[in-house]
């Protein structure tokens, strides 16, 4: 029995759910049609146990690029301060374009459809100035319209 080359699909799945902290304050921006979008980059490390000295340390970590839309990116870029813990869920995109010095580029990001913010209120207060905080925000559409991002 033999297989053609499109007789079998593989399931199609493009999640990610991570946690990190924040590694710069987030960047606000409307879209030419208005459209709010935020980005941040998180960092996330693993544990891991030295097995020379036996103790526990963090690894280095992977910085990855966050793009959030609508009221959530309000939210993130109202609420959200660098250094502050976050549960991201979302999807994978390559992000491409081509430089002012005409070199082609591209970026792995996650668009965020989730960002739970994992502080307390004393810690928001502390970094962003005293408000309430949702310990949940979702997005509307979560990036399905991918419009041009403004930086």
């Amino acid at each position: 029995m033999s297989l053609q080359q499109n007789s079998f699909r593989l399931p199609e799945q493009n999640s990610v759910i991570m946690v990190g902290r924040l590694t710069r304050d987030p960047e606000l921006r409307r879209t030419d049609t208005g459209k709010a979008v935020c980005s941040f980059d998180i960092a996330i490390s693993r544990r891991m146990k030295d097995p020379v000295t036996g103790e526990w340390k963090d690894a280095d970590p992977t910085f990855v690029p966050i793009i959030v839309w609508d009221n959530l990116a309000e939210r993130c870029g109202e609420r959200l301060k660098k250094g502050l813990p976050v549960h991201v869920e979302g999807r994978l995109r390559t992000n491409k374009w081509e430089g002012n010095d005409g070199i082609k580029r591209s970026r792995l990001e996650v668009v965020a459809s989730r960002v739970q913010f994992l502080f307390t209120a004393k810690q928001e207060s502390s970094a962003i100035g005293a408000k309430p905080i949702d310990t949940q925000e979702q997005s509307d559409n979560a990036g399905d319209d991918d419009e041009n991002i403004p930086f």
